[in-house]
């Protein structure tokens, strides 16, 4: 809340703030994959405070919480002080997609991509059980920011920002299909298996009042891949 309120007392003229929250704030872990159910804007991670910070509970489940606990905090800021702005919140799920900011090294690669390349150099050898069934292109996410900030109707809104459910098993579906040199250091697991039965992403609200369009897990995965490749060469690790 520091950023807020340092927003509210030294810039008078700011009248959005995007912030960037999650997937987590929205998701209720200890139900699972809930097959059936459809998350959007509506749902609240329920997990308490208290429940957050027993001793004993799963790490995931305490981290996610303190997602929930930080977008409704800022609601709350709004609501209490009444500043010149207004806020509105992106919550995305796994993010993907290529480093905009030029990637030289493959060595300390932040936590989404490395998540990625462990499934294409061979460090991985099974298909990792997916947690999250759900992602968004980090290009996506960005246009999701700028549409938020320059849109009246966005003001008081929460987006869930997403293109569409997945697996890592499609991930490495995608890699062994469209990069055939590395098809060996990518995990097999089982082909082509079926889509399982998850809860889905409701994204329907961002579609119709930013016009968001999102980019496929194919596209998203492609970029990805290609620029490791390209660094790797450019580095002498391929």
């Amino acid at each position: 809340m520091e950023v807020l309120g340092s927003v509210h007392k030294y810039a008078p003229n700011v009248k959005r703030v995007v912030i960037t929250s999650s997937f987590a704030s929205i998701i209720s872990i200890p139900e699972g994959t809930r097959p059936g159910y459809v998350y959007s804007e509506k749902d609240w991670n329920p997990t308490t405070w208290e429940e957050a910070a027993k001793k004993g509970t799963p790490g995931e489940v305490s981290y996610c919480a303190s997602k929930c606990f930080a977008e409704k905090a800022a609601f709350e800021f709004v609501e209490k002080n009444k500043p010149n702005f207004n806020i509105t919140t992106l919550c995305p799920p796994m993010v993907y997609g290529p480093s905009g900011a030029g990637l030289s090294s493959l060595d300390h690669l932040n936590t989404s991509s490395a998540d990625i390349y462990r499934l294409m150099n061979g460090s991985t050898k099974e298909v990792p059980e997916t947690s999250f069934y759900g992602f968004c292109d980090v290009r996506d996410l960005g246009e999701a920011h700028a549409r938020a900030y320059e849109s009246e109707i966005a003001a008081g809104q929460r987006y869930l920002t997403a293109s569409s459910g997945y697996t890592y098993q499609q991930v490495c579906d995608i890699i062994r299909a469209d990069f055939p040199e590395k098809k060996d250091l990518v995990p097999e697991g089982t082909p082509n298996a079926p889509y399982p039965d998850v809860y889905k992403l409701d994204t329907s609200k961002i579609v119709k009042e930013l016009g968001m369009e999102f980019k496929s897990l194919k596209t998203s995965i492609d970029d990805m891949v290609t620029q490791f490749i390209e660094v790797e060469k450019a580095t002498g690790k391929a």
